[in-house]
């Protein structure tokens, strides 16, 4: 039996070598079966036999197939950054890319594969239970349940909105220093997975307070007292502050360094790989009370690298002076490198 993987590239990956891509599209296999995979000459792009460090444009068509012969790979799950665990329940920084549910038209649940993986590692015979989720291109905080019993507690608490959830969101846009948006929120059409304000919709309340502004985006904290789908993303468009990256409900589906530094140049003969090309949205804490502790349970998710990144180009060119001493440490992170980039449901 064969394996089939076809890709398209689109805009926002234009810029990404080869090898990057697949890193971040088969997240079945770790970084050292793809560059086998490209010694093995199995991936072509446009019909050619691909080098890992050949740089992608826009539309270009990748090609992978791996025969009952190709024996060597197999499929890994992706490992799991965990920031919290006792017997009852686990909290997982999730990374970008990858989907907490399973998607219609992709078998099984690379997120359930990599905690049944990570349980099978630790000798724990238990299965998981997704509390809540978090958009398949947002980051950080993920509550799982080890238990039955801490499942339907949990549940609970989500129903009654005794579950404290904080993000941190970067928007296009200048917004107020603070506010509190309550709109109703309807799935846009039968067949579609876009959500809009409708009065028939269902209650949905965010708060949000800025940060930091860098001219024409803004940092913020966004909490959430309900949790309906795309509920961040809907609310801050509704109100002319769309994440700064956000493909559906924003103008962007990715941010270079282009746009925030003047003058700034690629290297010749090849095009700029994006600062950020994934939703600007990151589930920075989540706190809630546990059965016989006084004070609540709380857990911090560190903002991944390439929002850190992000913020260290936006402090640099986009700065209106100096950086409030109050802000996540995490955030004060330098990142990466600037010639190169990193890789990388509310």
């Amino acid at each position: 039996m064969e394996r089939h993987y076809h890709f398209i590239v689109a805009s926002e990956y234009q810029g990404y070598t080869a090898g990057a891509y697949l890193e971040r599209h088969l997240l079945d296999f770790n970084a050292g079966k793809i560059r086998k995979m490209f010694y093995d000459k199995l991936v072509l792009v446009n019909k050619e036999i691909a080098e890992p460090h050949q740089r992608l444009y826009s539309e270009d068509k990748i090609e992978v197939a791996l025969s009952e012969a190709h024996e060597d790979y197999v499929p890994k799950p992706p490992e799991l950054e965990i920031l919290f665990e006792n017997a009852d329940f686990l909290v997982v920084n999730k990374p970008s890319g990858i989907p907490v549910v399973p998607e219609r038209w992709v078998p099984g649940s690379p997120f359930k594969k990599s905690l049944w993986n990570y349980f099978a590692q630790t000798g724990q015979e238990c299965d998981p239970r997704i509390v809540h989720r978090i958009d398949k291109e947002t980051s950080g905080a993920v509550v799982v349940a080890k238990t039955h019993d801490m499942k339907r507690y949990l549940g609970k608490l989500f129903e009654d909105g005794k579950l404290y959830k904080e993000y941190t969101a970067l928007v296009a846009g200048t917004p107020p220093a603070n506010g509190r948006i309550e709109l109703s929120i309807a799935q846009a059409s039968k067949h579609s997975s876009r959500m809009t304000v409708s009065e028939f919709g269902k209650h949905a309340v965010t708060n949000y307070e800025v940060v930091e502004m860098f001219r024409d985006f803004a940092l913020l904290k966004v909490t959430i007292e309900t949790g309906r789908t795309h509920q961040i993303r809907v609310h801050m468009a509704a109100n002319g502050y769309p994440l700064a990256v956000d493909s559906l409900y924003g103008y962007r589906s990715a941010l270079l360094l282009s746009e925030l530094k003047r003058g700034y140049q690629p290297k010749k003969n090849q095009p700029e790989r994006p600062l950020i090309s994934r939703l600007t949205l990151h589930a920075h804490r989540i706190a809630f009370p546990l059965p016989g502790q006084e004070e609540p349970f709380a857990v911090e998710a560190p903002l991944p690298k390439d929002f850190q990144l992000l913020l260290k180009m936006l402090r640099k060119y986009r700065s209106h002076g100096a950086v409030p001493a109050d802000l996540p440490e995490e955030a004060m992170a330098a990142g990466l490198p600037q010639e190169e980039p990193p890789q990388e449901t509310v």
